[in-house]
C-alpha cells in the first residue's frame, strides 16, 4: 500500500488545548429526513478539529473535547457567494455521524480504474484517503512545487465519492453543478449519490427539451435540499410535492457508498468553483424561488410532451456528453445506466495489463454487448414478423370462409325461392 498524500495524526500533547474555537451558528431548518443507504451509529464522542491548524495543515492534529463556550455567531455569508472560505472565517463544525467512516480507497492503484472509466482529465489529481482521514474534515493547501511557495503553488482539493462518479459527476465540474454547490453552501462531499443524479440528470433534461443551459432557480422551483435521515450532513435533492414530478428510478439505496471517497486537487491556475469545506445551507437558499416570466415558461415546458423521465437508463454516457456533462467519449466509461453496476473500486478485482482497466478493453465489452443486443432485436423482429404474417393468413381465411358461407347461403334462398315459385305454378295450372 502506498503512503497517502493527506495524513491525519493525533497527538497526546497539551500545547494544543488552548487553541480557541468558533462554531458557526447552524441553522434549524434541516432537521427532516431523507433516507439514502444505511449510516453507522454515530460515536457518543468526537473530536473538534483544530480549524488554524487544519487550514496551515501543520499535521491535522486532533484536539481533546472541549466545553463549548457559547459566542456570539458569525455573520452568515449571503447565497450563493463565491466558493473558498478564508482561513478566518473557518469554523470547527462536527459531524459525529460522519467521522467514523474511513475510506477503502487506500493507494494510487486503486484511484487508476476510476480515471480511465471516467475520463477523469491528467489536470486533476486523484489523491487516496488516509487511514484516520475522513470526508468531513477540512482539506489541505496541497503544494504543487511553484517558486514560493505562495496561494499560486497551492491547490486546495476537494473530497468526492466514487459513487458520485458512477451517479454522473464529471470533471471538470459543470459551470451550473458549480453553481448548485455554492448556492447551497456545501461541498461535493456532502452531497449523496442520489444528488448527483438528479443534478445531472436535469441537465441532460434541458438539453433534450430544447430550454438551453440549465437554469438553477428552475431547478430549485422542482426540487429542495433535504438531509439525509441519520446522517446530518449528507444532504441529497427531494422533489416538490406543489410542482410535477420529472423523475423516477432513483435507487432506493446505495449500498457502501460512503467508505469509498477520494481527494481530487484542481488542475494548475483552475481553484474550484464549489465549496471545499462542509457547511450548512441557510433557510434561504433552500426556499421556493420566484421564478421570471421566462424561467416559469421554461419550467413549464419541460413538464410538457414525454412525461416523467427514468433516470436508470437517461444517464448514459451519451446524454452527459450531449449535454456537456462529461467530454469523454460516448464510447468509454459511463454512468450505471449506460454499463451496469459501477466499478467496486479499492476491492479485488480483475484487471487488464498492470492492473489499470484500459479504455479498449471497455470498448470491446460495450460492442460486444451491443452486438447480442443487436442479434436479440433482429430475432425479435423476425418472430414479430412470423406473428404477423400468420395473423394476416389467419384473417384472409376467416373472411374467405365468410364469403363462402354467405355465397353457399345466398345459393340456398335462391333455389328455395325457385322450388317455392315452381310449386305454386304447378298449384294454379291444377285449378
Amino acid at each position: 500500500m502506498s503512503s497517502s498524500w493527506f495524513h491525519s495524526s493525533s497527538s497526546s500533547s497539551s500545547t494544543h488545548h488552548h487553541h480557541r474555537h468558533v462554531v458557526h451558528h447552524a441553522s434549524a431548518y434541516f432537521d427532516g429526513d431523507d433516507d439514502e443507504g444505511d449510516v453507522k451509529p454515530a460515536v457518543t464522542q468526537h473530536w473538534r478539529y483544530d480549524a488554524r491548524a487544519a487550514a496551515s495543515y501543520g499535521g491535522g492534529e486532533d484536539v481533546k473535547p472541549a466545553v463549548v463556550v457559547k459566542q456570539p455567531p458569525l455573520p452568515r455569508p449571503r447565497v450563493g457567494r463565491g466558493v473558498h472560505d478564508r482561513a478566518e472565517e473557518t469554523t470547527a463544525l462536527s459531524w459525529p455521524v460522519v467521522e467514523p467512516f474511513r475510506s477503502t480507497l487506500r493507494t494510487q492503484e486503486s484511484l487508476a480504474g476510476i480515471r480511465a472509466r471516467y475520463s477523469v482529465p491528467e489536470g486533476f489529481g486523484l489523491h487516496p484517503a488516509g487511514a484516520n482521514q475522513t470526508a468531513c474534515a477540512p482539506p489541505p493547501v496541497t503544494p504543487r512545487g511553484g517558486r514560493g511557495g505562495g496561494a499560486a503553488a497551492a491547490a486546495v482539493p476537494i473530497c468526492v465519492y466514487a459513487q458520485a462518479f458512477a451517479a454522473g459527476m464529471r470533471l471538470p465540474l459543470h459551470p451550473f453543478v458549480s453553481d448548485a454547490l455554492a448556492h447551497f453552501g456545501i461541498a461535493p462531499s456532502q452531497l449523496a449519490p442520489n444528488g448527483w443524479r438528479v443534478l445531472a440528470g436535469f441537465a441532460v433534461l434541458c438539453h433534450f427539451r430544447g430550454v438551453g443551459a440549465p437554469s438553477l432557480p428552475v431547478f430549485r422551483h422542482f426540487f429542495t435540499l433535504a438531509p439525509l435521515p441519520k446522517g446530518k450532513g449528507w444532504y441529497s435533492f427531494r422533489a416538490r410535492e406543489s410542482v410535477p414530478a420529472l423523475f423516477t428510478g432513483l435507487p432506493s439505496s446505495v449500498k457502501a457508498w460512503k467508505e469509498e471517497f477520494l481527494f481530487v486537487s484542481p488542475p494548475p491556475a483552475a481553484p474550484w468553483r464549489c465549496p471545499v469545506r462542509w457547511g450548512t445551507p441557510s433557510k434561504e437558499a433552500t426556499s421556493d424561488p420566484a421564478l421570471t416570466e421566462r424561467e416559469a415558461a421554461v419550467a413549464r415546458r419541460l413538464t410538457q410532451g414525454q412525461g416523467v423521465v427514468d433516470l436508470k437508463t437517461y444517464l448514459s454516457e451519451s446524454n452527459l456528453v450531449a449535454a456537456k456533462i462529461s467530454s469523454a467519449p460516448a464510447c468509454l466509461g459511463g454512468t450505471e445506466a449506460s454499463r451496469g453496476s459501477s466499478v467496486a473500486a479499492g476491492k479485488k478485482r480483475k484487471v487488464l495489463g498492470d492492473g489499470v482497466s484500459t479504455g479498449g478493453g471497455v470498448l470491446r465489452s460495450e460492442l460486444q454487448a451491443k452486438d447480442k443486443a443487436l442479434a436479440k432485436a433482429q430475432g425479435e423482429i423476425s418472430r414479430l414478423k412470423a406473428q404477423l404474417g400468420s395473423a394476416k393468413a389467419r384473417e384472409l381465411e376467416e373472411a374467405r370462409q365468410a364469403l363462402e358461407y354467405e355465397r353457399k347461403l345466398g345459393t340456398q334462398v335462391l333455389k328455395s325461392d325457385g322450388a317455392a315459385a315452381g310449386a305454386s305454378k304447378r298449384r294454379r295450372g291444377g285449378q
